[in-house]
């Protein structure tokens, strides 16, 4: 088995689950369960799948709704069903705890998960995570970036341009990723029947700010410090409110997406290791 492969997993709800492992499930190995950011899908983390940093780990990422392959909920859905779906997705395989990592939309995931289920996350890693809901500005920006992207029924050069600003741009990452991605975006999300369901789980998130205190396990908090998403001054924020905050790093030169990206993935890794070497 191999990081390409894709696997299904029918839950008892009519969901499909579509998720990839770095290998089979070993019991004796700590499990690092993985959510990407908005409009990617689980292949987001395949630099972590091939990293030997990551090898002694069970990695499982998991396709949100309305991204990747996951179906069974329609085009309405919120994080949290994602989050209720993919601990489902657990039981059948057999994890009973494991270390939620997520970035940005997959942050609000696995934060959502040590939620509805305490007792089985070890632990938080988020990246370039928030804990409030969507503020009107963006709200404005998302709609903007939403009519360039949907005003062709294939998404123009300058729509991907813009899209591919959630990591610093077309620079910032290999250049044969970023054609992956780009064919990606346009076989997943094109149109409004590839773009809105996401787009409409993502504005419509719920604030959780006021349940922050119900988060005891360590976390870990990563922000980059070019992110043009998330501020740092927001994260700030809410960080506080963590009752067992492992670490809270500001990436120099860090983007939104920090593990498709240098520095932030390099970063991610070591403390990663750490983080788990010392909470597990």
């Amino acid at each position: 088995m191999t990081y390409k492969e894709l696997l299904h997993m029918p839950l008892d709800n009519g969901v499909n689950i579509a998720y990839r492992l770095s290998h089979p499930i070993d019991k004796s190995l700590e499990t690092i369960v993985m959510h990407h950011a908005f409009l990617m899908s689980s292949r987001f983390y395949d630099q972590q799948f091939k990293d030997s940093r990551y090898a002694n780990y069970n990695l499982i990422s998991i396709d949100a709704h309305g991204h990747g392959e996951t179906t069974g909920r329609g085009d309405k859905f919120t994080f949290w069903d994602t989050a209720s779906d993919s601990l489902q997705l657990l039981t059948k395989l057999g994890v009973d705890r494991f270390y939620a990592m997520g970035t940005t939309q997959g942050a609000s995931i696995a934060l959502r998960m040590a939620l509805l289920e305490p007792q089985r996350v070890k632990g938080l890693i988020l990246l370039a995570a928030t804990a409030y809901a969507t503020p009107e500005q963006a709200r404005i920006n998302a709609g903007k970036a939403r009519a360039k992207w949907c005003e062709t029924k294939i998404p123009s050069d300058e729509a991907i341009t813009m899209r591919a600003g959630s990591f610093g741009g077309p620079t910032r990452i290999n250049e044969k990723v970023f054609e992956k991605l780009k064919e990606m975006w346009i076989q997943r999300y094109a149109g409004a029947e590839g773009y809105d369901p996401a787009l409409n789980c993502l504005l419509d998130r719920d604030a959780i700010d006021d349940q922050l205190d119900k988060i005891t396990m360590p976390t870990m908090v990563l922000h980059g410090s070019e992110d043009r998403i998330i501020t740092t001054d927001e994260v700030n924020r809410w960080v506080p409110k963590l009752p067992n905050l492992w670490k809270f790093l500001v990436v120099e030169r860090g983007v939104h997406h920090l593990p498709l990206t240098e520095p932030g993935n390099d970063v991610a890794a070591d403390l990663i290791a750490q983080f788990i070497k010392e909470t597990s």
